[in-house]
């Protein structure tokens, strides 16, 4: 589970940087790059959630 958030994690960062070097040219506009947007923010959210559901923090589990 760990190493699919992470996973997730890279490949929304990695959408984001691919969605910012398409804005700055002439089909910046366009849906392509809409979409790497949308999917770099829903790729980090859902890899957070993953990497976060995998970690024990002793402090918050209940006995």
């Amino acid at each position: 589970m760990l190493l699919i958030g992470v996973v997730l994690l890279l490949s929304g960062v990695i959408s984001e940087a691919m969605y910012i070097t398409t804005s700055r040219v002439a089909y910046g506009d366009t849906v392509v790059s809409s979409a790497y947007l949308t999917l770099g923010i829903l790729l980090i959210l859902v890899g957070f959630l993953f990497t976060l559901s995998s970690v024990k923090i002793p402090k918050i589990r209940v006995p």
